[in-house]
């Protein structure tokens, strides 16, 4: 009995459903697409009640952006319905937090936030990869930068 190579990769994907998903969260500047780097990246894996809930696993994850404005982390099985995360950049206010549902995230990838503004024109179109969160964080202008003292009180 002879077997295709192509049925052998074929069966082989089909298994992956049973491996833990990766999520990547990318942290760029959308005006030069550069990374932002040692960034403190919070997420919190929401599980609804009544939802089948992994044995072991950690609901809320502190990661680091690496040099290249990423983190990545398993997902447990099974996965929850949402997430959420977090950077925390305390010096551009323009950002940065996120509550998606799981599957949207894997499936087609999330961009947040949506609209980055008129003055922050992106040098490369925000599109997420599936699997991915790509969070666009913009410095503040120059009027947010004025008026934040008065608003933080």
């Amino acid at each position: 009995m002879r077997v295709s190579f192509n049925a052998v990769i074929i069966a082989m994907l089909s298994l992956g459903c049973g491996f833990a998903q990766i999520v990547t969260i990318r942290v760029v500047n959308p005006k030069n697409s550069k990374p932002l780097q040692k960034r403190p990246v919070t997420v919190a894996l929401l599980y609804e009640k009544g939802e089948s809930v992994p044995q072991k696993y950690d609901a809320n994850l502190s990661l680091m952006t690496d040099v290249n404005g990423e983190v990545r982390f398993a997902l447990p099985n099974p996965a929850p319905r949402h997430m959420s995360a977090h950077v925390s950049l305390p010096e551009i206010w323009g950002c940065c937090g996120v509550l998606a549902a799981t599957e949207e995230v894997i499936r087609v990838g999330i961009v947040a936030p949506k609209d980055i503004g008129e003055s922050a024109k992106s040098a490369l179109p925000p599109k997420a990869l599936p699997g991915e969160i790509l969070f666009l964080a913009r410095p503040p202008s120059f009027w947010e930068r004025l008026l934040y003292p008065l608003e933080k009180g």
